[in-house]
């Protein structure tokens, strides 16, 4: 009769020999290192030295009732002989007495009997040091082995979760689990290794492809454990061959998982290694091109940039190997209006060693009747594109420019396709004669500055100025009175590239209106005037220079001197009080425009809207007192800026606005105050 599990798995745990936290076990390929065999080894002498051993073996198998302490006796008493008989070299009869005595099928009945519901003994673990055990003295057969394998894997795959047992028993047990399949590979002659992989691998398989989440989770870690140890040896040029091509994706994808998460060094280390070899044999890795990409898609924004460098080596070894399915997999699987897919579309034409070949394989993929199909175009349009990415010499240019072709591609809504068009067109852009026969795709190309892409918005932003410079005043003013309203935005865009191409269009912009039309422009540049003052305190200097660049062009358009004198010193002080006394009629636009930079992400601009605000508010007095508690509710997050300059100014702002107030309105301030900070 087979005794119960034990309530109290710890205990249990602990009195069957199993080790305990503070002191792991000892390696199975520790317990069984084999020793070179000495020819004139002999059963008997074994069986003299080995007798206890052999006795404890037998006196099981004749056994009819088993208790624990019988089974963990056994199993030790195989690891124990299967040692001493290794490092003496006298394993000559090992195989006949364990066929004798049907060790394996002692095991395997052992292991079969094991409750599937919980982890309470270390029987599993004993088990599969003794099978580890006798592999590495040749003492089973390969049927043998693998119907062992096959009971081993359900007895620990269909365990509960983790967390719902022994953590330190379960850790052990996985353990000995991968060092028993790395000492079955090791017991073999290297000419059968990859044969034995694949038997091994065969057994794991229909784990792999479980319904159960965890039951596929912990196969899939045994087979990348198992590709870890033979990537690191002299094994590992057979390594891709033993696999499944989609066991090949699954290997990949998980090494890749394991280098951009938190994982133990041991894993990551092992993950560097097979990356290596992936690396090494593209042809044999990289096959699954598409599962690949989605891979780099998904992680490329939100990591590092250590490990977007490894996701980009791994595009680039994916390029190299297969451009052409690159290519498609970027127009066909990936998302086209996402800027993740921009950044590895644009990263592909930048592989000097494949240009050629990169080129080549896009006029395939431009003229593919299955993509047109998929962007609704014509192979005369996309194929047009080819164009964009070849030198641009006088011939190529002339062919490239078809305004009406251009003009279907800017409408197809995919980011890779609209970043080789807009590349097209300022190419075309930089020819005068060019320019202006691609001048009546400008409202087409005016709408791509909408998109939230910052390499988009700044191909857009450059044909407009090479267009501009292009034209006479009269064709440039009509542009320019249009264009002015969809710059004014752009000034605070999160990408400081995007922030200076808007800025100094726009002073092209102002610079380009005919006098008939200044009348119209004058309101877009009163916009643009305070935005201007605070980016001259912009954190990249570039902004800041065009920033004041362009305040000297509007205060000159708009006929201010002292503006004008003020934006050239870079006297930031008097430029705000001449916008706040230049004209009183703007003061409260002035005011409500400054209020969405106290929230802006650079400290320098926050800054500079509470000074502009410290000095506007003045004006408010006795106008309304209403508009002066607006404020002060406004400045208040600011008193816990990350930033200590922003913190004390806008404390000293708001102490010196409480002061300023009549005392009932101080006190209603007050008491509402503390109401909304609750």
């Amino acid at each position: 009769m087979e005794e119960r599990p034990p309530s109290r798995p710890r205990v249990a745990w602990e009195k069957s020999g199993a080790p305990q936290d503070r002191r792991p076990p000892p390696e199975p390929y520790e317990v069984t290192e084999v020793q070179p065999l000495h020819a004139d080894a002999v059963w008997d002498a074994v069986y003299e030295e080995e007798k206890e051993a052999i006795d404890c073996i037998e006196a099981y198998v004749n056994s009819t009732e088993k208790d624990l302490v019988q089974k963990m006796q056994f199993l030790n008493s195989i690891c124990t002989l299967c040692s001493n008989a290794g490092n003496k070299g006298s394993t000559e009869g090992l195989d006949v007495f364990c066929f004798t005595n049907k060790l394996a099928e002692n095991m395997r009945v052992l292991l079969s009997k094991e409750p599937m519901e919980q982890l309470c003994t270390a029987l599993r673990y004993h088990t599969m040091n003794a099978i580890a055990a006798l592999s590495s003295v040749k003492a089973l057969s390969e049927d043998e082995i693998l119907r062992l394998l096959n009971v081993c894997f359900q007895v620990v795959f269909y365990l509960p979760p983790e967390e719902d047992l022994n953590t330190c028993l379960y850790n052990h047990t996985l353990r000995a689990m991968d060092n028993m399949l790395q000492i079955l590979l090791v017991s073999h002659p290297t000419s059968s290794v990859s044969k034995e992989l694949q038997n091994i691998l065969e057994v794991l398989l229909p784990f792999t492809v479980s319904q159960s989440k965890i039951v596929r989770e912990r196969a899939m870690e045994r087979m990348w454990n198992l590709c870890g140890f033979m990537a690191s040896t002299c094994w590992q040029k057979s390594l891709g061959k033993s696999l499944l091509p989609s066991q090949r994706t699954d290997i990949i994808l998980r090494t890749l998982k394991k280098i951009i998460e938190d994982c133990s060094i041991k894993d990551k280390e092992r993950a560097k290694i097979i990356l290596d070899v992936v690396l090494r044999e593209p042809a044999t890795w990289l096959m699954d091109v598409p599962n690949i990409l989605k891979f780099i898609h998904r992680n490329l924004e939100s990591n590092s940039t250590p490990v977007q460098q490894i996701l980009f080596s791994v595009l680039d070894v994916l390029t190299n190997q297969f451009p052409r399915d690159v290519l498609t997999s970027v127009l066909t699987d990936l998302p086209q209006s996402d800027s993740t897919t921009l950044d590895i579309w644009k990263t592909v034409f930048q592989l000097t060693e494949t240009s050629g070949r990169i080129l080549e394989e896009l006029c395939h993929v431009l003229q593919d009747q299955q993509l047109c199909g998929i962007f609704n175009s014509t192979t005369a349009e996309l194929g047009l594109l080819r164009l964009t990415v070849m030198h641009p010499t006088d011939e190529i240019l002339k062919e490239l420019c078809k305004p009406a072709l251009l003009q279907k591609c800017l409408k197809m809504e995919s980011l890779p396709i609209l970043w080789l068009v807009l590349r097209g067109l300022g190419l075309l852009s930089e020819r005068p004669e060019m320019a202006r026969e691609i001048r009546a795709l400008l409202p087409n190309v005016m709408n791509t500055m909408r998109s939230a892409n910052a390499h988009i918005t700044v191909k857009a932003l450059n044909i407009f100025r090479n267009v501009m410079s292009h034209l006479g005043k009269r064709e440039a003013s009509a542009i320019a009175l249009e264009l002015a309203e969809e710059l004014l935005p752009l000034f605070d865009h999160v990408s400081s590239e995007v922030r200076e191409c808007s800025i100094r269009l726009f002073k092209d912009v102002t610079e380009a209106v005919v006098w008939w039309q200044k009348g119209t422009m004058k309101k877009n540049v009163h916009r643009g005037l305070l935005p201007l003052l605070l980016h001259m305190s912009d954190e990249t200097p570039s902004v800041a220079q065009a920033s004041r660049e362009t305040l000297v062009t509007c205060a000159k358009f708009l006929k201010w001197k002292e503006l004008k004198r003020q934006a050239r010193a870079e006297n930031t002080v008097e430029i705000r009080e001449c916008l706040v006394q230049k004209d009183r009629k703007r003061v409260d636009e002035y005011l409500w425009q400054s209020l969405p930079y106290l929230k802006d992400s650079q400290a320098s601009l926050r800054y500079e809207a509470v000074k502009f605000i410290g000095v506007v508010v003045r004006y408010f007095w006795e106008e309304s007192e209403e508009k002066v508690f607006e404020i002060c509710s406004a400045l208040q997050p600011l008193e816990d800026d990350p930033h200590l300059a922003v913190r004390s100014l806008a404390a000293g702002t708001i102490l010196s606005l409480k002061r300023e107030m009549r005392p009932a309105t101080a006190r209603d301030w007050l008491v509402q105050l503390c109401c909304w900070h609750h």
